[in-house]
C-alpha cells in the first residue's frame, strides 16, 4: 500500500505545523482557530500525527529575566520512567511516566509572590503548588492495569543568582522538597512521590536552567536529576488489593527542546526527517483512502 499524501502534524503554540510530502514536500503552519480536521479528514490518503509538547518560553517580566517557575511550562521524562517494584509479585512492575506542570503560587497569588531571597544556592527560594500527572501501567501480573492520575504536589526549589539583562542567563537549581500525595481511590489507598533533601538526605535533586532571550521572550532550557521515592498501598477490593511497597530511583526531567526546522525536500527525506525529529513524541498513525 502507498500514500499519495502523507502529513506529519504537531501542535506548536497557537498554530498547528505540518509537513506535507506530496510532490516535493512542503512545510507550513495554520492558525489553531481555523477549522480543520487533525484526525486525517483533510488528508486524501493518510496522516501521521505527532503529539509533541510545546517548547517552553516566557515573557520578560520587566526586569530583564523571567519569573520562576516558568508559567505554562512542563517538565517531562521522555527517555526514562519511574518504576515501582517493591511489594509487587515477581516479574511485575508499575511503570510510571510523569509530567510536572501547572505551577501556581500557594493560594493562587501571582508567581512572583512565591519567590523570596535565600536558599542553599545563594539566590532565591521558590515555593509553589504544582501537579504531577502520572500515567501508570502494569506488567506481569498487573499487565491489564492502566491509570492516569493527577497528583497535587507542593514544591520548594532553590536557585543560584541570576544576572538580569543578559541575553543568556545560566544558573544552578535544586528541588529541595517535592511531596505528591494522590487522593485515595478504588486502586490506591495511598500513593506518594517524594523528592528533595528536605524530605530525605538521599533524595538530592540538582538541576540547571538556561534562559535564552529572543525578542521580548526567554526560551527556557531546564532540567532536574530527580532522586525520588514512590510509596503505595493498594485499596481493599481494587486491582492492587493486598499490595504495598516503596521504591527509590533517579531520573531526569526536563522542559521540551525547541523544534528543529525541517527544510522542504524530497518525499523520502521528509518522511525520514519527520520520524527522526519527532520520535520522542507519541506517534498516532491513521490511514484514510489507502491505495494498494
Amino acid at each position: 500500500m502507498t500514500y499519495t499524501n502523507l502529513y506529519f502534524l504537531f501542535p506548536q503554540g497557537g498554530t498547528h505545523s505540518y509537513i506535507h510530502t506530496q510532490g516535493h514536500g512542503s512545510v507550513g503552519t495554520w492558525n489553531a482557530n481555523t477549522p480543520h480536521d487533525t484526525t486525517g479528514g483533510n488528508a486524501p490518503d493518510g496522516i501521521i500525527e505527532l503529539n509533541r509538547p510545546n517548547p517552553c518560553s516566557n515573557l520578560d517580566n520587566g526586569s530583564g529575566t523571567i519569573t520562576l517557575p516558568p508559567e505554562g511550562c512542563e517538565y517531562l521524562s521522555p527517555a526514562q520512567v519511574h518504576t515501582a517494584i517493591d511489594g509487587l509479585p515477581p516479574g511485575t512492575e508499575l511503570i510510571i511516566s510523569a509530567i510536572h506542570r501547572d505551577f501556581i503560587c500557594n493560594g493562587g497569588a501571582p508567581l512572583e509572590q512565591c519567590t523570596t531571597p535565600g536558599g542553599n544556592l545563594g539566590g532565591n527560594i521558590e515555593t509553589f503548588d504544582s501537579t504531577l500527572r502520572l500515567e501508570i501501567t502494569g506488567t506481569g501480573a498487573l499487565s491489564d492495569f492502566s491509570r492516569i492520575i493527577d497528583v497535587p504536589a507542593p514544591v520548594e526549589i532553590h536557585t543560584a543568582p541570576v544576572t538580569p539583562g543578559e541575553p543568556v542567563q545560566e544558573f544552578d537549581t535544586e528541588i529541595v522538597s517535592l511531596v505528591g500525595t494522590a487522593i485515595p481511590d478504588l486502586d490506591f489507598a495511598s500513593l506518594t512521590l517524594t523528592a528533595g533533601v528536605d524530605e530525605d538526605p538521599a533524595l538530592g535533586s540538582p538541576g540547571h536552567t538556561t534562559l535564552t532571550q529572543s525578542g521580548g521572550e526567554f526560551a527556557v532550557d531546564s532540567f532536574f536529576d530527580v532522586s525520588y521515592e514512590i510509596a503505595f498501598v493498594g485499596a481493599p477490593g481494587g486491582s492492587l488489593d493486598g499490595l504495598s511497597g516503596a521504591t527509590a530511583g533517579t531520573l531526569a526531567m526536563a522542559t521540551p527542546p525547541e523544534p528543529t526546522p525541517v527544510p522542504a525536500t524530497s518525499n523520502a527525506t521528509i518522511v525520514a526527517l519527520g520520524m527522526l525529529l519527532f520520535s520522542g513524541g507519541v506517534v498516532l498513525i491513521r490511514r484514510r483512502g489507502l491505495a494498494a
